[in-house]
């Protein structure tokens, strides 16, 4: 539970990075759409993610992304398979 709640506050710093603004009520249950963040920053924030943590989500796995939680899930899976 604590590296959800890391990769929460992971997000929560490169979106802010990436979208110059403060996202502090942003929850795992928060929908991406719902966060005023384009499709551009959508993929900024994910490469940043990518890189920090020296994995990649595939391109197809970002279209079924509705919830940061599921952003959240799907870097969890890329960790526990190694990148």
């Amino acid at each position: 539970m604590t590296e959800k709640r890391d990769l929460l506050e992971m997000f929560k710093t490169v979106a802010a990075r990436v979208d110059k603004r403060p996202f502090p009520n942003v929850t795992p249950g928060s929908k991406i759409s719902e966060l005023g963040i384009d499709s551009l920053s959508v993929m900024q924030i994910v490469g940043e993610l990518e890189t920090e943590l020296g994995i990649v989500i595939p391109d197809e796995d970002l279209v079924e992304l509705v919830t940061v939680g599921d952003l959240c899930q799907k870097v969890e899976a890329r960790l526990a398979a190694g990148g």
